[in-house]
C-alpha cells in the first residue's frame, strides 16, 4: 500500500508569485509547472476587499502527503496564506501517473523530509471541499463567473489555454473543439458542489454557445478559503 500522492495548487497574486517559486526552489520540489491566470473579482471589488491585484500566479506540484503537510505548513507561516485576501492553497488526490513520474515523486518524498506531527494539522476523515474544473469557449467566462457566484462561489481563477480535438471528439460529442479555450478553476464546499455546477452547466454549458464543460474533484485540503480554519487532510491510502 503507497499512500496517495497530491496534486497541489497555489494561487496568489502575481506580485507574490516570486515569493512562491523561491519556497518551492528552497524546499527541492522536483515537478513544478507555473502559470498565470486572473482572479473572478472585479477591480472595484478587489479594492473594496483590499484583495490585491486581478492578475494571479499559478503553482502546480506533485507532492507526497508528508511534503504536501510540509509545504502548507511552511505556505502558512511564510506567506500568510490562511489570512483572506494572500491566496489559496489545495491539494487534490492523485489516483495515478506514469511509474517514472512516480518514481521521482516518492525518491523526493523520503529525501531530508522534515514529518509534521500529525496533531499540528486537523486531519479529516473525509472531503469537505471540491475543486470544479470548467472548460469553455474563449469570451464566455463572464456567464460563468455570475452564474456561479449568484449559486454562492466565493471566488475562482481563470486561465486561458488551448483545445485540442478533432475528428474523434466530433464524432462523440457531436462538437467541434474550438482552439481557443477559458479554464476556470473554483474551489467550494462539498454541499455547494452541485448547486454551482448546475449554474454554470445553465449559463455556459454544452448546449450554450459557451459550449462548456464542468467537472469536480475532490480537495483533501485547502488554505486560504474564508471558511477554512486549519487545513484538513483526507489520510485515506490507495492499494497497489
Amino acid at each position: 500500500m503507497n499512500k496517495q500522492m497530491r496534486a497541489v495548487f497555489t494561487i496568489v497574486d502575481y506580485s507574490r508569485g516570486k515569493q512562491i517559486a523561491d519556497i518551492y526552489i528552497n524546499e527541492q520540489i522536483p515537478i513544478r509547472i507555473v502559470t498565470h491566470g486572473h482572479g473572478m473579482a472585479d477591480s472595484v471589488i478587489l479594492d473594496y476587499l483590499g484583495l490585491g491585484e486581478n492578475k494571479k500566479s499559478i503553482m502546480i506540484s506533485l507532492l507526497s502527503p508528508e511534503r504536501t503537510k510540509r509545504i502548507f505548513s511552511i505556505l502558512e507561516e511564510k506567506m500568510y496564506i490562511k489570512k483572506p485576501g494572500k491566496g489559496i492553497a489545495f491539494s487534490v488526490p492523485v489516483s495515478s501517473m506514469t511509474s517514472f513520474l512516480s518514481s521521482i515523486v516518492e525518491a523526493d518524498s523520503t529525501k531530508n523530509t522534515e514529518l509534521i506531527k500529525e496533531d499540528e494539522l486537523n486531519m479529516a476523515d473525509g472531503y469537505q471541499h471540491e475543486l470544479i474544473i470548467s472548460i469553455i469557449t474563449k469570451g464566455h467566462f463572464p456567464e460563468v463567473k455570475a452564474a456561479a457566484s449568484a449559486a454562492g462561489a466565493k471566488g475562482g481563477t481563470l486561465i486561458h489555454a488551448l483545445g485540442l480535438g478533432g475528428e474523434e471528439a466530433q464524432k462523440f460529442l457531436g462538437i467541434s473543439i474550438q482552439p481557443e479555450k477559458d479554464v476556470i478553476l473554483i474551489v467550494v464546499r462539498k454541499d455547494e458542489k452541485n448547486k454551482v455546477m448546475k449554474a454554470i452547466a445553465e449559463a455556459a454549458g454544452i448546449n450554450t454557445e459557451g459550449r462548456g464543460i464542468s467537472f469536480s474533484l475532490p480537495v483533501d485540503c485547502a488554505l486560504g478559503l474564508s471558511e477554512t480554519a486549519i487545513p484538513q487532510f483526507n489520510t485515506e491510502e490507495t492499494v497497489e
